[in-house]
């Protein structure tokens, strides 16, 4: 598997190294949802066992930003930012996550 190539969950294997985890996004997921849920997995706890997200970003926003009526002019969004020791990258359909 290449890196472009996404897996529906789970663990990529490709040339980029830094990639670690590289999950579809659930149609009726928020944002948060999936980032708690693709962190959980991959550190191998559970969601609530996890640091507040709200300490690192404000979840009410990543949600904004993804939102179906919120997204006009938004198709390309793409935010990043630290959290549980990797960089976590969320796009309207992926959630990656980076060692930084």
């Amino acid at each position: 598997m290449n890196s472009s190539q996404v897996t529906p969950s789970g663990t990529v294997a490709n040339a980029d190294s830094s990639i670690i985890y590289r999950s579809r996004r659930e149609p009726d997921a928020s944002a948060t949802v999936s980032v708690i849920r693709a962190v959980a997995e991959v550190e191998d706890v559970t969601p609530g066992d996890l640091p507040v997200l709200g300490d690192v970003i404000d979840p009410e926003a990543l949600d904004g930003v993804f939102e179906g009526g919120q997204r006009v002019g938004r198709s390309n969004a793409r935010l990043s930012f630290d959290y549980c020791g990797y960089t976590v990258t969320v796009t309207e359909d992926v959630v990656t996550l980076s060692v930084r």
